[in-house]
């Protein structure tokens, strides 16, 4: 099931990812955190962008930098186009946000840590089936 081009809110179990409110104001890449939900919501902008999608919080594009995820303030261009998969079997709104490099989205173990990007891991069963950390909850906003 592919993602129509909109808001949404990603949850990793009962915990929210997001920027943090609190960031310094340097023009550096803001890190994607793991954050506990009673300290921030916000809204991500998923947008359709060719084969892949574009994924924005609080304004700003979302890209792989070695290891982690982190939100572009400048050189928007660079932002990274992931690929979305819904993986049904892990619930209605599971799904995972990788590359085409089979590297993607893992969430940390602990809330205030930042998102990593790595090489996922995927059993070998049908449907493949992954680890809970890298499933994240993509639910749209009307």
């Amino acid at each position: 099931m592919s993602l129509e081009t909109g808001r949404y809110l990603i949850h990793h179990g009962d915990k929210v990812v997001s920027r943090r409110f609190a960031e310094d104001r340097s023009l550096r890449p803001k890190r994607i955190d793991l954050l506990d939900p009673s300290e921030t919501e916000v809204t991500w902008i998923i947008e359709k962008s060719g084969d892949g999608y574009l994924l924005s919080n609080r304004g700003a594009p979302t890209a792989h930098i070695k290891d982690n995820v982190f939100a572009l303030l400048i050189e928007q261009e660079q932002a990274t186009k992931w690929t979305i998969e819904a993986v049904s079997q892990h619930g209605k709104d599971g799904y995972i946000i990788k590359t085409s490099d089979g590297k993607g989205w893992v969430a940390p173990e602990n809330v205030n840590e930042q998102i990593i990007y790595r090489t996922l891991i995927v059993g070998p069963s049908e449907p493949p089936t992954f680890p809970g950390n890298q499933i994240f909850q993509i639910i749209k906003l009307e």
